[in-house]
């Protein structure tokens, strides 16, 4: 079930405080509306009533997405904590939810990472494949472009309505590079043992690395 508070926010900019609603735990099922303002930001909008001001306040929230038994938990910096709730999720909840069978749990310290965990939710992709092909996609990049290099990748839909990989490189430059339905296939294939194991939260280039270290 959702669970929020309010908080008492000062405006920066006029000084006036004003109420912020704060999600701890937020359920599709029951407020299915939060599905979309996840996504696009507005569960961490807050409006000032004096001046109009509108910030972005980050906070840790769980997002449950009750369908397609899915929960994510937003934990900026320190995701600690976060390891210990998913490892107890199933002994220490009153929901009525068995998160034991058949859950994804996963766990982001960051606003792009949380948006593109639920991008590719959406489109029932896997998460561990699509980490796995980013350091292929990397280090086919740096190899065409030695001068530079990759800051961060994102799986990403552009405006074409195509998959593909937005690229951030360290002079803040942006690109994009091609999501190839055969690779995620042949991605699949090779790493299958590794795809299976469903103990683990933090799924990210790093463990990408690991996984991709363990089968050389």
């Amino acid at each position: 079930m959702s669970k929020n508070h309010i908080e008492k926010i000062k405006c920066p900019k006029c000084g006036k405080v004003s109420d912020m609603l704060v999600w701890e735990l937020i359920d599709t099922s029951q407020d299915p509306q939060m599905a979309e303002q996840i996504r696009n930001g507005d569960a961490f909008s807050w409006y000032c009533p004096g001046c109009d001001n509108k910030s972005l306040i980050f906070y840790p929230t769980i997002y449950h997405e009750v369908d397609k038994k899915y929960v994510l938990a937003y934990v900026p910096g320190d995701p600690t904590s976060a390891v210990g709730y998913m490892k107890d999720l199933n002994s220490n909840n009153d929901s009525g939810y068995d998160f034991s069978i058949g859950y994804t749990k996963r766990i982001v310290t960051d606003m792009n990472k949380l948006r593109e965990k639920l991008l590719i939710l959406d489109h029932d992709l896997d998460d561990k494949i699509i980490e796995l092909m980013k350091l292929f996609i990397i280090a086919d990049l740096q190899d065409r472009n030695p001068d530079l290099k990759v800051k961060d990748i994102f799986f990403n839909v552009n405006g074409e309505g195509k998959y593909c990989f937005a690229v951030i490189f360290d002079n803040d430059r942006w690109g994009e590079s091609e999501f190839v339905q055969n690779s995620y296939d042949q991605v699949a294939k090779t790493f299958m043992k590794d795809l299976v194991i469903a103990d683990e939260f933090i799924i990210d280039t790093e463990w990408a690395m690991s996984i991709l270290n363990k089968n050389l």
